[in-house]
């Protein structure tokens, strides 16, 4: 939890949503980043106490947990809490941080000749994340409803374009294992998502929303590919066998 007497770069380093509160307050995190909160509030004639309530409710809904437990869900339950959790963190953060890679890399190439890397590779997990929950949402996730409604494969929505459901499954799954080879580089890259000694503030929240985002980008990973998935084909085959 923010604290008032902690400088913009602990605040930073230690709460993944951080920096895009603080940024939402036109707080800049490199000229403030030695500045305590109550100090770049003060410059700016903003409420402390306002910041802190929105950091902490920033970080409160970034480490909401499923209401019950995830295999216990219905599967149209469980396809709406990953599309409004997981889903709407990807749309949220990996432009964010995208951006963030691109301005460290411009502004500290020369500094860090890896950074250019990063900043390819963010590019590379954006355009796959971005295409896999497109793909999820308009074809796979409604078929799965679909099925879950007891509906059956003899009348498919109009968005399925697969004879079984595994077929879309697969490709889904194919698109994480890529997903996760460019997170095991960028994991290389930027020495276990640990910031430089000579970071800046913007480059010490690059480092600490990456992390999370990774760590939510696994939850994810397991919530499709060992509960969803298995469990759609399971429902697919036994709807067919009747």
């Amino acid at each position: 939890m923010a604290t008032a007497t902690q400088s913009i770069r602990e605040i930073v380093a230690s709460q993944a949503s951080a920096a895009s509160v603080l940024q939402r307050f036109e707080i800049d995190l490199c000229s403030t980043a030695n500045q305590s909160l109550t100090e770049a509030c003060s410059n700016l004639q903003l409420s402390v106490d306002q910041v802190l309530d929105k950091l902490a409710a920033a970080e409160a809904e970034r480490n909401g947990t499923p209401p019950v437990d995830p295999a216990s869900m219905s599967l149209e339950k469980l396809v709406q809490y990953i599309v409004r959790r997981h889903h709407r963190l990807v749309r949220q953060e990996l432009p964010r941080l995208a951006a963030l890679a691109h301005k460290i890399a411009t502004k500290h190439g020369e500094r860090g000749p890896q950074l250019a890397a990063i900043d390819k590779l963010m590019d590379e997990l954006l355009g796959e994340m971005m295409a896999h929950i497109e793909k999820e949402e308009n074809v796979l996730f409604p078929y799965v409803v679909h099925l879950d409604q007891d509906l059956g494969p003899a009348r498919p929505p109009a968005s399925a374009c697969f004879r079984r459901v595994s077929q879309p499954v697969a490709m889904m799954m194919n698109d994480h294992e890529a997903a996760q080879r460019i997170v095991e580089e960028l994991h290389r890259l930027t020495n276990g998502f640990t910031p430089p000694e000579w970071a800046c503030a913007t480059h010490i929240s690059f480092h600490t929303g990456l992390r999370a985002f990774v760590r939510d980008l696994t939850q994810h990973i397991h919530l499709e590919d060992d509960i969803l998935f298995p469990r759609a084909v399971e429902l697919e085959d036994s709807v067919c066998a009747e």
